[in-house]
């Protein structure tokens, strides 16, 4: 049996022969050898602050992968020649770095560090309460003792900005619109921390502004609203009540008082915008009738006008006592601001029928005040193709208070024997006593 030393001694001899051999030798390579692990600590560390850790390994190489273990737990932490570390605690820490290189040899260094109690950072917290555009902000951020909070830097997000405790902003805007809101607060070592919160502004509707102008001739009145409504709000409706019981529903309207006397009414409108806000404009409006005239009839044109003197408070009564015509559309009508078409197609009608004279919003009698007219108004009407060419209407008026007589000519046989005869139309007018 052959001994270990010479069988050691033989397969060195026999390893030396075969390295030597084949086609003109060779260098034996060197030996790779381990990488030597070694870290600097930093000379002094606190928590809430960054820890700078260098390596200081060798290799006879190089080394190509660092692996630091900063609270001895087992796990990696980082993985570069230098790192960095904050604790948050204090007191004793195994640091351990293991290295290796290039071959997978690797080495493991563990050294102790002690780490003093540092500042923390404050926490930044804030809370948000909006009314439409304008809006709230608390900070409900803190620190940890002795650290206080000594500043705070607020940024709204629309290019807003604010260094108080608990600002309040207003946003400019006229829609639903979302903000990034950001709280900085700083403490007195310096520490900080920020929040940030998105919040959704939406603007409350402004409500119109109603308004209007008016301009009256005698009973005949015009209306222009001149309502606003700030963007993007607009006015979608208009109310007017005009204080007689008329209403209309446009934005200029038009309106006849009957009135016999200078009369205040209470005009109101009131304006809706697209998000259903309101406003309400409320004036008075003085209107009176048109000047009295001198009592008589006055041709102008195709029509007969004439004015009663009234001398006492009274209802007004017509009635057809004669007709003799034949034109179409003669009738016999008050004049404006009243308006009531009395008789129509009067040629066509009954003598003997009887009305009286009604206006305003609800088709009332009209009331006829002492020192105000009646205005009677005759319209001559129109003639066929083969008619004559008619002649001037005329009126005669016969009578005072209570009681006239109008008698019309129509102007239909202008040069026939007997004309004008002023008996073509014949109307009774009568005062009746109003309680």
């Amino acid at each position: 049996m052959r001994s270990i030393g010479l069988l050691a001694t033989l397969t060195g001899i026999l390893m030396l022969a075969s390295s030597c051999g084949g086609d003109g030798g060779g260098t034996i390579p060197p030996e790779n050898r381990a990488p030597e692990a070694s870290f600097d600590l930093p000379p002094s560390c606190t928590t809430h602050a960054a820890c700078n850790f260098s390596s200081t390994s060798t290799d006879d190489d190089a080394v190509t992968d660092w692996n630091w273990d900063f609270d001895g737990d087992g796990s990696f932490d980082k993985n570069t020649a230098n790192a960095t570390h904050t604790y948050t605690s204090a007191g004793d820490f195994d640091v351990s770095l293991m290295v290796r290189d290039a071959q997978g040899l690797s080495d493991t260094e563990t050294r102790r560090i002690t780490i003093a109690p540092g500042n923390a950072p404050p926490t930044a917290a804030f809370t948000s309460t909006c009314t439409a555009a304008d809006c709230s902000f608390i900070s409900t951020s803190s620190d940890a003792a002795p650290g206080t909070i000594t500043a705070h830097e607020w940024t709204f997000g629309d290019g807003g900005e604010a260094d108080v405790v608990s600002p309040s902003h207003t946003y400019a805007v006229t829609v639903p619109t979302d903000f990034t809101v950001t709280l900085t607060v700083t403490d007195n070592e310096g520490a900080t921390d920020t929040e940030t919160q998105t919040i959704s502004v939406i603007p409350v509707n402004t409500p119109p502004t109603a308004g209007f102008t008016v301009t009256c001739t005698a009973g005949n009145c015009s209306f222009i609203s001149t309502s606003t409504d700030a963007a993007p709000g607009t006015i979608i409706a208009y109310a007017w009540t005009f204080g007689d019981g008329g209403r209309a529903d446009v934005a200029k309207p038009l309106h006849n008082y009957v009135v016999t006397a200078p009369t205040d009414f209470t005009v109101t409108l009131t304006v809706t915008d697209n998000e259903g806000a309101i406003d309400t404009e409320t004036q008075t409006v003085t209107v009176s009738p048109p000047p009295p005239s001198a009592e008589g009839c006055v041709t102008s044109g195709t029509r007969v006008d004439c004015a009663l003197n009234i001398t006492a408070r009274s209802t007004v009564r017509l009635k057809l006592v004669a007709i003799n015509c034949d034109l179409n559309k003669q009738r016999v009508v008050t004049a404006p601001s009243i308006g009531d078409q009395v008789f129509l197609n009067v040629c066509e009608r009954t003598a003997g029928e009887e009305l009286g004279i009604f206006g305003g919003p609800l088709d009332e009698l009209i009331v006829f005040e002492a020192g105000s007219q009646v205005p009677i108004r005759f319209h001559q009407g129109e003639i066929d193709r083969n008619h004559p060419v008619l002649g001037p209407p005329a009126g005669r008026l016969e009578g005072t208070f209570p009681t006239w007589t109008l008698s019309f000519e129509d102007g239909a046989d202008p040069g026939a024997p007997g004309e004008p005869d002023f008996i073509d139309v014949v109307v009774e007018v009568r005062a009746v006593p109003a309680e």
